[in-house]
C-alpha cells in the first residue's frame, strides 16, 4: 500500500509504479487531491491508477484501539497516519512511505513497512485480505 509522500512523487515523476497492483488508503486520495486545482479530476485520474481502500468498520475500530493505546502511553500520532497505518494493518498490506518516521509507533501492533528502495523504484504491493 502506497502512502501519500509515494503518491505525490508519482505525479512529480519523481518515482515510478511497479508492475503490479498499487493499493492507497481513502485517506492517501483525500490528501492527494485536496491540493489538486481540478480535484474532481484528479481523483477520477487516481482511482484509475490505484485501487482505493475504504476506511472500513474494521479499520476504524482497529484504529481506535491502537489510538487509545497510544494514548495512554503519551506518544499519539497524527490521526491521518493512524487511519492509513491501520488500514494497511487491517489488509496485511506493507506500507510505502517516505516518512517512515511517522509510522514507527504503529510498527507493534503489526504494520509492516517497505525499506527503503532507491529512488526511482516501489516495491510491487500484494492483494489485500
Amino acid at each position: 500500500m502506497l502512502d501519500t509522500d509515494v503518491v505525490i512523487e508519482v505525479d512529480k515523476g519523481r518515482l515510478e509504479l511497479p508492475d503490479a497492483a498499487c493499493y492507497i488508503s481513502a485517506l492517501t486520495l483525500y490528501e492527494y487531491i485536496r491540493g489538486k486545482r481540478d480535484y474532481r479530476r484528479a481523483k477520477e485520474l487516481a482511482e484509475q491508477v490505484y485501487y482505493v481502500l475504504p476506511v472500513s468498520n474494521k479499520v476504524l475500530l482497529l484504529a481506535s484501539g491502537i489510538w487509545r493505546k497510544l494514548k495512554t502511553a503519551g506518544m499519539l500520532v497524527d490521526d491521518r497516519d493512524l487511519l492509513i497505518g491501520a488500514t494497511a494493518i487491517a489488509h496485511e498490506l506493507p506500507l510505502y512511505t517516505l516518512n517512515r518516521r511517522h509510522y514507527e509507533r504503529l510498527l507493534e501492533y503489526g504494520l509492516q513497512l517497505w525499506p527503503q528502495t532507491p529512488r526511482g523504484q516501489a516495491k510491487p504491493s500484494s492483494k489485500p485480505t
